[in-house]
Formats: C-alpha cells, sequence, structure tokens
C-alpha cells in the first residue's frame, strides 16, 4: 500500500496523525483543515502534491458538516466569493505547477503563516465590504486556493470585517469551502493537478480525518470559538513559520 502511496510507511504514520489534527480544527472552526496540512506536512510533501488531497478531505468535511450546520450562513454573500474565485484558482495552480518545490513550499508556508497572523490580530482585508469588494477577496481567494489551498483563510478574514455571529460565520464558511472546493476540483481535475495517486493518498486519509471531525463537531459551541480560535491560529503561525524557517535554512 505504502508503494501505490509513495510514501515510506514513518510519513504515512505522520500524515495519518496530521489529518486527525486537521480534521479536528475543520469540525470545531469550519475551516483551516488545509492550513494545518500544508503547515505540518509542506516540509515533506511538495504543495502541489498535497493541493489535491486537501481539496478532497475539505470536500468531505464540507459535506459530512453541511447538513444543520448552514441554517444561519450568508449564502448570496457565499455565492459571491466563490464566483470571483473561479478565475483566481487556475492562476494559482499554473504559478505552483512551474514553480520549483522549495519555492513552493516557501510560499506556502508564509501564507499560512501571514494570513494566520493576521487574523490573530483581527485585521480584516483591505477592501470593502460590498459586493465589490467580495468579488476582490473571492479573486484573492481563488488565487491563494490554487498556491496553497487555503483560500479559506482569506475568505475568514474578509468575513472578519462583517462581524457576523459566530454560527453564522462558521455556516457562511462550511459554504464557502464546498463550493470553492468544486470550483478548485474542476480547475484541477483540467490542468492534471488530481491524480490517481493523489485520490489513494486521500482513501488511506479519510478515516483519520473524519475521526478528527467527528471530535472537533461535538464539542463545537460559541462559548469555546473564542478560546480555541486564537490558540489554533497562534500554533498555526508557529507551526508554519517554524517550517519556513527550516526551508530557508
Amino acid at each position: 500500500m505504502t508503494g501505490a502511496l509513495a510514501l515510506s510507511p514513518g510519513l504515512l504514520a505522520w500524515l495519518v496523525a496530521v489529518v486527525f489534527i486537521a480534521g479536528v480544527a475543520r469540525g470545531f472552526t469550519g475551516f483551516a483543515a488545509s492550513a494545518t496540512i500544508m503547515a505540518l506536512a509542506a516540509w515533506a510533501i511538495a504543495p502541489i502534491d498535497l493541493l489535491p488531497v486537501c481539496l478532497l478531505l475539505e470536500l468531505t468535511a464540507s459535506a459530512l458538516l453541511l447538513r444543520g450546520g448552514t441554517g444561519e450562513a450568508d449564502k448570496p454573500l457565499a455565492l459571491t466569493l466563490v464566483a470571483a474565485a473561479f478565475a483566481g484558482v487556475p492562476l494559482g495552480l499554473q504559478l505552483t505547477k512551474t514553480m520549483d518545490p522549495d519555492t513552493s513550499r516557501i510560499i506556502a508556508l508564509a501564507l499560512v503563516a501571514g494570513l494566520a497572523a493576521l487574523q490573530l490580530a483581527r485585521i480584516p482585508l483591505p477592501v470593502g465590504r460590498g459586493r465589490t469588494g467580495a468579488a476582490q477577496a473571492g479573486l484573492a481567494a481563488g488565487t491563494v486556493n490554487g498556491l496553497a489551498s487555503i483560500g479559506g483563510l482569506v475568505h475568514a478574514l474578509f468575513l472578519m470585517a462583517r462581524t457576523l455571529p459566530p454560527r453564522a460565520m462558521r455556516g457562511t464558511m462550511i459554504l464557502i469551502i464546498l463550493f470553492s472546493g468544486t470550483v478548485t476540483l474542476f480547475w484541477q481535475l483540467v490542468l492534471g493537478v488530481m491524480t490517481g495517486q493523489a485520490m489513494l493518498r486521500y482513501v488511506a486519509l479519510l478515516l483519520p480525518f473524519v475521526a478528527g471531525l467527528w471530535l472537533g463537531r461535538r464539542h463545537f459551541t460559541p462559548e469555546n470559538e473564542r478560546h480555541y480560535r486564537p490558540v489554533s491560529l497562534a500554533l498555526l503561525v508557529a507551526l508554519a513559520g517554524a517550517g519556513l524557517v527550516r526551508q530557508l535554512m
């Protein structure tokens, strides 16, 4: 099995632990699974190979969390953001495909650390809150999604400026990730990024991810979120920052 996955037993065991942690984060906050995987695994696997696995896990999470989790979501806003992302995803994917893997790792880790730090500092995107601002944020998120599969962090920064209630923001994020994931899947198939090997890796990692997702979803409450989010974002900054330093050295 590890031969078909092109992973050593040790690396496969590490990825199992990583996707479990990512599932917990996704189940609790409604996003951050791909950012967690990138922060913890990009040092060993090139981002271009992680992108399709992250995407399939995110789509699985969105499908499982969709029922009962989107009642308070801002659906028109979610559709506007995703429509704009359609143009940004292929740009990000093409850049990742043509980059040297080490350069791609540096960019992916820098994006994770930088975007998580902006959320931690509660600094919103410098765009308006209306439809034009949403289109700009969606385009940026699509490009980042193609580079590092973390467009959700860009979306969250935009939503932060709108001061949505926790359940409304979480539900909107679930819809955004589901719809933008479908757009990204289309472009990954068109551009040849989604491969048979990526699908095999997804199958191998699905069970621990779903277990983490269930655990995170079970303990989600708006009261806990104000404590959990700063801790999880600080960890993302620290982990991605450490990976970035390691890569640069």
